[in-house]
């Protein structure tokens, strides 16, 4: 694990610190905060870096929370895009020749004016009242990118990002593993929010984080006083009572924007009681007491009265940071840390690389489509040239047999014509089949011989038959169409009879037609 320590409202690179199993070693920067040195700081803490681990890979990258800013947002605001709009245009619109400008409230106000530096973070919402304010985490990563890119340079690879906050929640949240358990309950509980605070002795500030499940709710800062340096073996926090009203104070701003509270609060580290005794510029000891700290006791004692009704928790440890990173590093704790999804994602040297061989297989891609479509063309022409060549043979056709088709609009309506007129010409002759006339009269004369008929007339044509007839009653009419509907042999299709009267007679006309075929060859 590499913890990255920085100054500057998180611009610059102060030290690194690398903590494993069995190792925890540090480097430190210089002091000039100069745009080359900072380049240089972080080239020189990424060599540093690959020379002290065994393996070419990083498990994770811990930012400081120097700079970096929680803050809550509306629910309809909670959108990385509307923040880093409303950062870019924070201040576009103030007069810069007003003396005394007038200041617009808003989202911008609440950040810091970094827009190309921040990462945004979403925290989890589910974890809060409903219709609550959403919490936004502000992380200047500048030194964290540029660390990434350099060991990426050096062949090292990167796992993860994340900060302190996360790390903080994930270790020592008592709830933190209580996610993996719910499926060995048998009855499942509510997990309670829980509060950690971290005394930075080297930094001289309060690390605290809401969480549940050891999910980062919200988080902050508060700057305490320090004792001696960062790199003196004696050197302390003090944790006074203005401390702890300054951070039930924040608690009290969160809780009635988020609707929760904690009900129970961790406590690590190991404060400072006593800075010293106060020395004048010539060496001797003034009469003034000496700053004092509070007392593990006094601590607990203060956060009662600041959030009363809550469960503290006091975990002594010189080093709350490396305790922190010792616990995920050795797997004790840490298993929902969760990370910065834009530092994680970061593109490296492996992703450069198969972006230039997916270039590499479009730019082949893109030949083959070319050759193919070179090939495809070249067809396409032959093809054009054998349909010219067809189109011509058809014309030379066409007016070899008449030069009249070639004007023709529809020479081929024209060419069937023919056709047809040919194979008409070329059918053998039919001869009408002759009608059995004879034969018919003298079957009809039976039927129609009968006294009482009177034949009117008989047609015979080479289609049809018709004949009229008087009679006396209409039964009689309709015997006579009875009659010629059960002649047996007939060539006659007899149809229904069409009756009418004439006076005091009946006319009956009977309508038939031949069935014999038309033609024989």
């Amino acid at each position: 694990m590499c913890y990255i320590r920085r100054s500057d409202r998180g611009a610059a690179l102060q030290g690194v610190r690398l903590i494993g199993a069995h190792t925890d070693d540090a480097w430190h920067a210089g002091n000039n905060l100069g745009p080359t040195m900072v380049s240089d700081s972080i080239r020189q803490s990424a060599g540093w870096i690959r020379d002290r681990i065994q393996s070419r890979e990083l498990a994770m990258i811990c930012l400081d929370p120097d700079g970096a800013v929680c803050s809550w947002v509306k629910p309809e605001d909670a959108d990385a895009t509307m923040l880093e709009t409303a950062i870019e245009g924070a201040g576009s619109g103030i007069d810069q020749d007003l003396l005394d400008p007038e200041a617009h409230a808003g989202i911008s106000e609440r950040f810091p004016q970094l827009p190309l530096e921040l990462n945004f973070e979403l925290l989890p919402a589910d974890e809060t009242s409903t219709g609550s304010r959403a919490a936004v985490m502000a992380c200047p990563d500048i030194p964290g990118r540029l660390l990434k890119d350099e060991l990426d340079a050096m062949g090292v690879r990167v796992g993860r990002f994340t900060t302190i906050w996360h790390a903080g929640a994930a270790v020592w949240d008592p709830g933190a593993d209580s996610a993996s358990q719910a499926a060995q309950r048998i009855v499942s509980s509510d997990t309670p929010i829980a509060a950690c605070v971290l005394i930075d002795p080297t930094d001289g500030r309060l690390i605290w984080t809401w969480s549940r499940e050891g999910r980062l709710i919200t988080g902050g800062t508060i700057r305490i006083q320090r004792t001696g340096t960062g790199s003196d073996s004696g050197s302390g926090s003090l944790v006074r009572q203005q401390d702890i009203a300054r951070l039930g104070a924040d608690w009290l701003a969160w809780s009635s924007q988020l609707g929760v509270s904690p009900s129970r609060i961790v406590l690590v580290g190991n404060p400072t009681q006593i800075q010293g005794e106060a020395t004048n510029s010539e060496g001797a000891e003034q009469s003034a007491p000496p700053m004092r700290g509070m007392s593990p006791g006094q601590i607990g004692m203060a956060l009662s009265k600041a959030w009363p009704g809550a469960t503290i928790d006091f975990i002594e440890h010189d080093d709350p940071i490396a305790e922190t990173l010792n616990k995920i590093a050795t797997g004790q704790r840490g298993q929902s840390l969760e990370s910065l999804i834009g530092l994680s994602g970061r593109p490296v040297k492996a992703h450069r690389s198969m972006y230039r061989w997916a270039g590499v297989a479009l730019l082949a891609i893109a030949a083959t489509i070319v050759l193919l479509a070179m090939e495809m063309k070249s067809q396409a022409t032959d093809i054009e040239n054998q349909t010219k060549q067809l189109e011509n043979q058809r014309m030379e056709l066409i007016n070899g047999y008449d030069a009249q088709l070639v004007l023709s609009m529809a020479p081929e309506m024209d060419l069937d014509a023919k056709l047809k007129q040919l194979r008409g010409s070329q059918k053998p002759i039919e001869v009408a089949r002759t009608k059995p006339i004879l034969e018919e009269l003298e079957t009809l004369s039976h039927v129609f011989g009968i006294p009482g008929i009177e034949v009117s007339s008989i047609k015979l044509t080479s289609v049809s038959v018709t004949i009229i007839v008087k009679v006396d009653e209409i039964t009689e009419a309709e015997q006579i169409n009875q009659s010629l509907s059960l002649i047996n042999g007939s060539n006659l299709s007899w149809n229904t009879m069409s009756p009418r009267t004439r006076g005091d007679k009946i006319e009956a006309t009977f309508f038939a037609r031949w069935q014999l075929a038309e033609v024989d060859s």
